[in-house]
Order: C-alpha cells, then sequence, then structure tokens
C-alpha cells in the first residue's frame, strides 16, 4: 500500500483534509434538471459529502485567489459567468465578489442549500441540473468547471456532450475554462493507493484510489470515520488525454487556445499535476 496524490484535486495531501477523487461539484439558466455531471451518480455523490464538503476544500486561499486572477485576465468583470458543478460556492461566491455575474448548476440539492448558507447576500443564483445535457436560455462570457468536474462524465460522448452544450451557452467572444487532473499522474499507477487526512480534530479521511487504465478510469472510496460512525462515498471519474479532449473538442465546434499546468500559467510538463484549458468557438 502506498500514499498518492488524489484524482479529484491534483494536490498533493496537505495537514488538513485536502481530499478528493478524480471528480467534482464546483453554471446556467435554463438547465436540465438532472445532475451535475451525470445524474443520479453525481447527485448521490454531493449528498453524501455536503456536510463535510467545505473542509475538503476551504473556500480561501492562494488556489482560490489564482483562479480567480486568471479568470480576470481573461474575461474581467463584470462578465456574466456560468460555472457547472457550483457545489457549495468555493469559486462561486468569492468571483461574484469580485463582480462576476455567477449562475451555477450542480446535482445535489444538499450542495446547493449549503451554497444558500455560505452565501447570504445571495450573490450566485442556482438551479438544480445535468450540464451533461445542458440546454439554457442565456449566453455567457465564461463557463467554468474546476476540480476535474467535466471528467466526471462517465464515457466519451456524454463528454462530447457537454462539449457541444458548453458551445450553445457560450457569448459570442466567449471562453470555457476546464481544471483537470494530468492523466498521465494516475494512468501509470498499478496498484491501488491510499492516502489518509485529518477531516476534523474528531474526523479522519482515508481516500483509496484504483485506476483501470484500459477504460482511461478512476475510482475513489472516500472513507469518513468520525463521531457519526463511518461512511464511503464511492467516486468515479473517466480521464481523458490531452489530444483527445482537443478532438472532442473540435467535434463540438471549439478549440482549445490554451493550456497550462496551473492558474499561474506555468507550462505543462509529464510531472504537472493538474491541466487548465482555455477553449472558444472555431473561427467559421
Amino acid at each position: 500500500m502506498t500514499t498518492e496524490t488524489s484524482p479529484r484535486t491534483g494536490h498533493r495531501t496537505k495537514p488538513r483534509a485536502q481530499a478528493g477523487g478524480p471528480g467534482g461539484t464546483e453554471a446556467g439558466s435554463g438547465a436540465t434538471p438532472g445532475g451535475a455531471g451525470s445524474g443520479a451518480g453525481s447527485s448521490a455523490y454531493g449528498e453524501s459529502l455536503a456536510d463535510v464538503y467545505d473542509l475538503l476544500y476551504p473556500a480561501a486561499g492562494p488556489a482560490v485567489d489564482s483562479m480567480v486572477a486568471f479568470l480576470q485576465e481573461l474575461r474581467p468583470a463584470p462578465a456574466s459567468l456560468l460555472e457547472l458543478g457550483v457545489g457549495t460556492g468555493r469559486l462561486a461566491i468569492p468571483l461574484a465578489r469580485h463582480g462576476y455575474r455567477v449562475h451555477g448548476v450542480d446535482a445535489s440539492p444538499a450542495m446547493l442549500a449549503k451554497l444558500r448558507e455560505n452565501d447570504p447576500e445571495g450573490r450566485v443564483t442556482a438551479s438544480v441540473g445535468d450540464f451533461g445535457a445542458l440546454a439554457v436560455e442565456e449566453r455567457y462570457d465564461l463557463v467554468l468547471i474546476a476540480l476535474n468536474t467535466f471528467f466526471m462524465l462517465p464515457t466519451q460522448d456524454q463528454q462530447i456532450a457537454c462539449l457541444r452544450g458548453i458551445h450553445e451557452a457560450l457569448a459570442d467572444g466567449g471562453a470555457a475554462v476546464f481544471e483537470t487532473y494530468n492523466p498521465q499522474v494516475y494512468h501509470r499507477l498499478t496498484e491501488a493507493t491510499t492516502r489518509v487526512g485529518h477531516l476534523a480534530p474528531d474526523a479522519l479521511l482515508i481516500d483509496t484510489v484504483q485506476v483501470n487504465r484500459s477504460l482511461q478510469s478512476a475510482l475513489v472510496v472516500h472513507t469518513i470515520m468520525g463521531p457519526g460512525g463511518l461512511r464511503k462515498v464511492p467516486e468515479v471519474s473517466r480521464y481523458a488525454w490531452p489530444a483527445e479532449f482537443d478532438v472532442m473538442a473540435r467535434l463540438a465546434g471549439l478549440r482549445v487556445t490554451g493550456r497550462w499546468a496551473d492558474w499561474d500559467r506555468s507550462p505543462v510538463t509529464d510531472q504537472a499535476e493538474k491541466h487548465v484549458y482555455v477553449v472558444e468557438r472555431q473561427s467559421v
């Protein structure tokens, strides 16, 4: 048994729980009800983790600040922004405070209830929806899919369908931004790996990661041990290689205009733990 990074965040374990697996719940008026990601699976993930999600992914710090700065440079506020998998508002609320007009979609009503608690001013609007079958009435200057949420769509067809929905959701001159883990980091795993972290003074988090390289899938089982007993939350993602992502984007009428290893626009290397993509509509 070894200790490894989690596909969910693509970052090394911190003293507090910086937990998570391959997917994410972290975008648009009129989205079809269903689930952030792929319906029931993503909804169950959010419902199971809503009460501890803010402990897993703190809503402040250098990572959030650098993400806001990246988007401000790309399309400054008061641009309209659609976040797919808005979760409890970790990114949406800071972006709204910086002047963006933010709407979020998530599969989990419990996540959105926490969002409302975290955003008492009501800066962020949100709806329960399935971004795997995205349908919006409004066009957005920015579409954001952070924390590997795109990879929670379990098939290539669903990922392409999501990209087509994003194409329709983008305003003229708009851009979509994806934060994903680097598939290389997990594709080379040949055995199950385990991480242990402290979720709270009286709670422990154990993440076990298994990768099926032939299916390009990663399974993370989150085990939370605390005063309320023990619970396990499975999370599955289907990762796409950069060249594959480029082709899927082109099939959806989009093109990748930038790829970096982090929000600071550092260059991509084989050792990079994550990728940040910028995608725009193809020129006719």
